[in-house]
């Protein structure tokens, strides 16, 4: 009798526990299985943008190789409607070189401005910043080159960061600063050659900089 009445307890209990507990465990397996499944179904869905971003990406080249294709409005589509993917941000970077071979410095910037702001992998942000950065300079927009290079900070990149920074300094004729920045790539192992060569001439006319800055006080 006593075992039986335990056996009714334990029945008991095991409703009361479900009845407190048994919709939240529900919830909580419909949940989980939604999590999987909608985790299966972005998977699915990323992977699919991605092969048509790369199908439109194959396009735009070809259009670009097809001096009578339209390139205008595939590379707009990319940037429409696959914002997010590195094909958009990649044509954004041919139509800058494009334009910079052209001598159209200003559309280049825009082209490079877009593709820094989706850039769909960090690899082409730093590339698309560093193309900008180097036009911005040129062009003696040297305080817009600065907000682009403020607080960046990453070892594959550094070496060119500390050249334009460099650029940046020697222009404003700061030559211990750009010294110091030039130095700084040049103990890198990220240029070899013509490259480190390049850079030393920089480093070397920066005495020619400071007499002209110091020439400039005198007067």
């Amino acid at each position: 009798m006593t075992e039986q009445l335990t056996e009714e307890e334990q029945v008991e209990a095991l409703k009361k526990w479900w009845k407190e507990n048994g919709t939240a465990i529900i919830v909580g397996i419909v949940i989980g299985i939604s999590t999987i499944v909608g985790f299966w179904k972005w998977n699915e869905y990323t992977e699919t943008r991605a092969l048509e971003a790369s199908a439109m990406y194959d396009k735009f080249i070809t259009e670009v190789t097809d001096k009578n294709g339209d390139v205008k409005t595939v590379y707009d589509t990319l940037k429409k409607d696959y914002e997010d993917t590195s094909y958009a941000a990649l044509a954004a970077l041919r139509m800058a070189s494009t334009a910079y071979g052209n001598n159209e410095n200003q559309k280049a910037i825009e082209h490079l401005t877009w593709a820094v702001e989706h850039p769909g992998h960090d690899s082409i942000l730093h590339i698309a910043r560093i193309r900008l950065t180097k036009i911005l300079v040129a062009e003696n927009k040297l305080d817009e080159a600065e907000k682009y290079l403020k607080d960046v900070k990453e070892p594959a990149f550094d070496a060119e960061y500390a050249v334009i920074r460099g650029d940046i300094y020697s222009k404003r004729g700061n030559v211990e600063q750009a010294r110091t920045s030039y130095q700084s790539a040049l103990d890198s192992n990220s240029f070899s050659g013509k490259q480190r060569d390049y850079i030393q001439m920089k480093m070397d006319n920066l005495g020619v900089v400071g007499l002209s800055a110091t020439a400039g006080e005198a007067k």
